[in-house]
Order: C-alpha cells, then structure tokens, then sequence
C-alpha cells in the first residue's frame, strides 16, 4: 500500500510539472511578523497589498503552524523536522555559541541541488555559523549573501551582543565566506536587489532555487530597535502610535520587496512556471524578547509562548499557470492544518521528486490545491529548555508547563488605533507591482474580490472566558477551531478528551533530542579577534587577541 500510495503521489505530482523544465521554486520568508501585521488578516493599519495580490490569486494557509522562535522555526523549514527531534529547541542562537543543525540532516537546499536545481540564498541563516560546515554554501546553496545570526542593525549591518559580562559589536553581513564592508542601504532593499539580480542573471534553462529570508520586521539592536527610511515612516501616518508606524514602514519595505520579486519574475519569463511560498518563521514579540511592534491580534500570547500568537503564522502559496492550470483553486482560503516542516515533503511533491523517509512533515501540494482535508492532524510544540509545550489533536489544544505570563496575554488591539483616513486598500492592490505583473501574465484579478478578506480573518467570536495557565503539574484544553483565542479552558469538562492529548503529548517528548548542553557565550568568538566580525570563529584563524 505504502508503494502505491507513493506512486499515486508522485504521478499527481508529475500532472502539475512543466514538461520543460521543473519549476523554480522562490521561498520568502518574514522575521517576526504576526498574524495581524497584514491586510490579509484584515489589518487596516499595515498594509500589504502585494502579498495580498500573491495570496488572493494563490491560497491562503490559514492554519499555517511554525515554532515559537526563530532558529527552531527556520529549522524546520529547512530539514523538514520538527526542531526537538534534532536537538533545535529553545533560544535562538546567537553570535557567539557552536551550536547548529546537526551536519548529518539534510536540508531542502540539498534535496532540490540533487533534483538538478540551481540553489541560491539571500538573508538571513540563524541555524549554526560557528564552523564553516554549518554555513549554507557547505549544505546545498552555491551561494549565500546575507547574515548568519539572528538580527542587524538595517543600515550598518552589525549585531551588538553581551559577550564576558560587557556589550560587544561586530559586523554581520557577508557574502559567501568574505565580510561584506562596502555595501550601503536599507537591509531589505539590499536584499531585494540582490535576489532580482540572481532572477536576472539565471539560465532560465535550468530550475532556480531561491530562498530569500528577510529580517523585516525584527528589531534590530536595543538602542536603534525600530528602522525604516524616513520617508517611508512619513508614509504611514495614519498609523497612531508611533512605533507601530514605524513597524508599517519596515513591512511596507518588505512588502515592496515581494512586489520586485515577482515583476523580476514577469520580466524574465520566469513567472508562469514559478512557485512562490511567504510565511513567518514566528509569532510577533509585542512584548519580551526582541519586542517589535508587531501583532497577532486577536490571538493569545506572543513569540517565545505555545499560545496560537507564538505558532500560528502568516503563510501563502502561488503558483504560475505551467505549475498549476486552471484558476479554481486560485483566491482559496486553505483551512487544513499546516506547518514550517510540511515545506520540504510539500514542494518534493510539487516538483515531483520522491519524499524522503524519516521526515516529520507531511506533503501538502495537492491538498492545498485541490483543497482536500489537510493530511496533518497533529501538530506540536515542545521546548524542553524552557518547560512548556503543547499539542492540537484534530480541533482540541492542550497546553502545559511553565509559561511566563506576560507573554501569555491577548494583546495588540492598541496598536490598531487610525488617525483619518486609512490608504484606499483597493487601489493599493491596483497599484501593486504583483497586480501588474501578474495582469500581464493573464491572471485574472478583482480588487473587490480580494478586499472581502473575511474568510482569512480570526475572530474570538462568542466564548464564554474561562481563564486558565499551565504549570508543570496541571494544563489548559481548549477548543480552537470555536475558540481560536484561547478564552476558555475545557480541561474539567473533558477530563478524558484531557489525558488523550496529555499521553500523545508525552509519546512525542520521547523524542526529544537534547541540546548540546545550555546556552554558553563563547568568549573564543569575541568580533576583536576577527577584525570586528562576527565570523565562524571555529574555522577562521583570528586575527589579534588585543584590544
């Protein structure tokens, strides 16, 4: 059975390939950006209208489930796993520690080089830098521009960290192996302009693998957490507070970019055979680590929590006219469960390429466009590094551990505040470079249609509360299809329900591979010794240890 339903798969698959070529698959990705930081989820304040345009002429992932942080999240985005069955768990890396996705799993980059693709990357890593093996030019991508660690300042492109007790800087951006000292501009502009000059430049002959990881919209270092162009943040005035303004203009930065990308594209007659994904690697950090301004109103707690604000995300598929015919399954609303692992087995079907064993995620491609009940039934989230965990069996949720409290509120409905007039959301669509890009191709598009965004927006609907927080002897059931906000906790009512969830979870954290030990700042990595950059201090002979 196993053999034929692989079979069944791969040709479906095949049915949707181009006879030409495979198709280029572009991969881009959010840092931070929660789920009420887009005008498809109904925001009024932060508008995205390219990625509005992408999503309502592709399908709305609208339970898209990823990690609670970031390199757990980008993890699984790239072996397919979920970050706990190999040791990814807890805080994100920083600039100054060894550890990374274990060198003996492979990632979507490795298994799309041997589907004969042309592999890329532009942004930013956050899986391991400490040795030259962990980088992504020695795990599949023939190039990488970008930054390793976890966040920049988005105009001098250097981290400040606490490395012996004292604040330490070093530069971050480098180009392949070699620290990048002479390029100048907005991170997300230079980003974007690299990634279209990789579209540009590509033989079109061959299929393109790019994934394109943005830091918009995380913060950037404490004393200069917030960074847009001036004039973008004049742009949103209609923005009340101000550092959610400027929150906008970082996403409306990031929003451009996607617009660029996708009229670099058009222009190269890329577009019509071309896979295009966008999701979020996290919840918005309203508040707690890294704090930006962003939102996942009106969803429960934010990054760093199992709450829905931490783990469920912003994500879309699009897909050209050569990869997917037709246009009934365009401007769909996708409501099976879906997550950050599913990327790899998802887009191996899509190109019809045989799905490894041994992954945690599920292929996904013709559920989605076919619009058939999600395969995923389960979906979890374990950090044993910082005790808590849950686990959604079917429409049920079950939360436990210790969880901090200030990350498990409802919050963001202040930031929605509006002075005047808000832009005209429809003539943003109209004026959008993905509009016309994909007006050209022959999409057909409709800005009333695509404003009616209320199948993609979550509301806590008529719940009674029943609060509830977790400990590490007790937890919180909820039901999320009709309580999506995690109002009200029905671990009394449905003791039994309860302890079904419970051992499901605990058959799941026998899996745990531990980290390699807690978090330690290596002083060995200290950007003195490498000439003020945050190198694989492991692999680089440094440079001076003085001062």
């Amino acid at each position: 059975m196993a053999i034929l339903h692989q079979a069944v798969v791969l040709l479906g698959a095949a049915l949707c390939v181009s006879a030409a070529t495979k198709p280029h698959v572009i991969m881009i990705m959010a840092d931070d950006m929660g789920w009420d930081d887009t005008s498809t989820h109904g925001s009024k304040s932060v508008l995205t209208p390219n990625l509005d345009v992408l999503t309502r002429s592709g399908v709305s992932l609208h339970r898209y489930y990823t990690h609670a942080l970031c390199s757990p999240a980008r993890t699984a985005v790239l072996t397919g796993k979920y970050a706990h069955t190999v040791g990814m768990q807890g805080m994100p890396l920083s600039n100054a520690e060894e550890r990374g996705i274990p060198l003996e799993e492979r990632l979507i980059s490795q298994y799309l080089q041997d589907a004969g693709y042309r592999t890329q990357m532009v942004g930013k890593w956050h899986v391991g830098h400490a040795f030259f093996e962990q980088l992504p030019t020695y795990r599949g991508f023939e190039n990488h521009f970008g930054v390793r660690g976890g966040f920049i300042d988005y105009y001098e492109y250097n981290a400040q960290e606490q490395l012996d007790g004292r604040p330490v800087t070093g530069l971050c951006l480098f180009d392949d192996l070699q620290p990048d000292w002479t390029t100048e501009g907005y991170i997300t502009d230079v980003y974007t302009e690299k990634s279209t000059t990789i579209i540009e430049n590509h033989n079109v002959s061959e299929p393109l693998y790019l994934l394109l990881t943005h830091h918009a919209p995380h913060n950037g270092n404490e004393d200069a957490s917030l960074q847009a162009p001036p004039e973008e943040v004049r742009a949103q005035r209609h923005v009340e507070l101000h550092p959610r303004r400027i929150f906008a203009a970082m996403v409306k930065k990031l929003d451009d970019s996607i617009g660029e990308i996708v009229a670099t594209l058009e222009k190269k007659g890329m577009l019509e055979n071309t896979i295009i994904t966008f999701s979020t690697d996290n919840g918005a950090p309203t508040v707690g680590l890294g704090a930006n301004s962003g939102s996942n109103y009106p969803l429960r707690g934010v990054k760093k929590s199992p709450w829905e604000g931490g783990i469920r995300g912003n994500a879309m598929i699009w897909a050209g006219p050569e990869v997917a015919p037709g246009n009934a399954w365009r401007g769909k609303v996708y409501d099976g469960n879906m997550h950050a692992a599913d990327w790899v087995p998802t887009l191996l079907e899509a190109i019809g390429e045989k799905i490894p064993a041994g992954l945690d995620g599920i292929p996904m491609w013709s559920h989605i466009i076919e619009n058939k009940p999600s395969p995923r039934t389960e979906i979890f989230e374990i950090d044993d590094y910082f005790n808590h965990s849950s686990v959604t069996l079917g429409r049920h949720k079950l939360v436990k551990g210790t969880i901090d409290e200030s990350l498990s509120k409802h919050y963001g409905e202040d930031l929605r505040g509006i002075i005047g007039t808000p832009p005209d959301y429809k003539q943003k669509l109209r004026d959008s470079k993905a509009w016309e890009s994909l007006e050209t191709i022959g999409i057909p598009l409709d800005a009333d249609v695509m404003a009616d965004r209320d199948e993609a927006i979550v509301t806590c609907g008529n719940v009674v509360p029943k609060p509830c927080s977790p400990s590490a002897e007790s937890w919180c059931l909820y039901d999320i299809i009709e309580d999506p906000c995690e109002l009200r906790d029905l671990s009394e009512e449905l003791p039994q329900l309860a302890q079904i969830l419970l051992y499901r979870l605990e058959q799941e954290e026998a899996k745990i591979i531990p980290r390699e030990g807690q978090y330690v700042a290596d002083p060995k990595s200290a950007p003195k010794y490498f000439n003020y950059t945050w190198d694989a201090y492991l692999s680089v002979e440094p440079y001076s240890d003085s001062e």
